[in-house]
């Protein structure tokens, strides 16, 4: 399993794209194996020098995340990258807007695979809720799953949001061989006790009366509603330390050839850490190692 352990480089920037050569130059250091990118960030670099700095740092490149248009994935194309992760967030639950999403995500499959990419789904908490309108218990996630083409489409786990809605994740990635080329791990220490504890936007932070970037439209946030959404993240702690059964997780991930598995972390501040995000990807990439070998 050598040469498998990589980082979301979210897990220290966030989605600023400021810092990310710092960024690459720690994880490098720290001893990972690779990184998976935000879009075509190259803090300033030339996509060339870029590159050559990946080489330099011996960071192979697992996936990058959130890109679109020809331009992007040219960039992709040119990092020698294969997969391209996105997400989806579910407003509503109804069967004709679930099999919408099904729908549009095997366009946008095709799409890629003409460029040579492979689109890989990421989930958050709202994918693992049920379908509203079907008379059967029937899940999201399950539905994308099994309503998506395996050809055009792979799915990149993320454990810790998976483990917060009580999924026993071995046996999802059992259920569904080969569907899963990466696994983000991320420790959980307890199950969501309310729907809120789910929503990975919580509504009374994400309003429609917040002001937006004009020029890229995303939603500006108060200090105070910053922190806030921070700490509904304190549920991912020291990995290892929660609900998760790591070694039967890399055991199922190991049977079905998972990839790469990717640290990333939402939250910084527990036992053993110091509160920054340097320590933790330390923390994570230590106990990686160890688990995964």
């Amino acid at each position: 399993m050598n040469g498998k352990v990589y980082a979301q480089v979210y897990s220290m920037i966030r989605t600023f794209p400021e810092g990310l050569i710092d960024a690459l130059n720690y994880f490098s250091k720290v001893g990972y194996d690779g990184v998976e990118l935000v879009g075509s960030n190259t803090d300033g670099l030339t996509v060339d020098a870029f590159i050559e700095l990946l080489e330099q740092l011996h960071l192979k490149v697992a996936a990058v995340h959130s890109i679109g248009g020809v331009e992007d994935m040219n960039f992709a194309r040119k990092l020698k990258v294969t997969s391209i992760t996105t997400d989806c967030h579910p407003v509503t639950k109804t069967r004709e807007e679930i099999q919408g999403i099904c729908d549009n995500l095997n366009r946008m499959g095709k799409e890629y695979q003409d460029f040579g990419l492979k689109l890989v789904l990421h989930n958050h908490a709202d994918e693992f809720d049920f379908i509203s309108d079907m008379d059967e218990k029937v899940r999201i996630y399950e539905y994308l799953l099994t309503h998506t083409d395996p050809e055009l489409l792979g799915f990149e786990l993320d454990a810790g949001w998976a483990a917060l809605t009580g999924i026993d994740i071995p046996k999802l990635i059992r259920s569904y061989p080969g569907r899963f080329p990466f696994i983000h791990v991320k420790e959980c220490d307890r199950l969501a006790a309310t729907p809120e504890d789910l929503e990975h936007f919580p509504k009374r932070i994400f309003h429609k009366d917040l002001p937006r970037d004009p020029v890229t439209g995303i939603p500006i946030l108060t200090e105070e509603q910053k922190q806030d959404l921070y700490e509904t993240r304190n549920w991912n702690k020291a990995l290892g330390k929660g609900i998760i059964d790591w070694a039967e997780v890399v055991k199922a991930a190991e049977e079905q050839g998972c990839q790469a598995y990717i640290s990333e972390r939402e939250y910084y501040h527990y036992d053993g850490s110091d509160g920054t995000a340097s320590c933790c990807v330390k923390l994570d990439y230590d106990y990686m190692r160890r688990i995964i070998g």
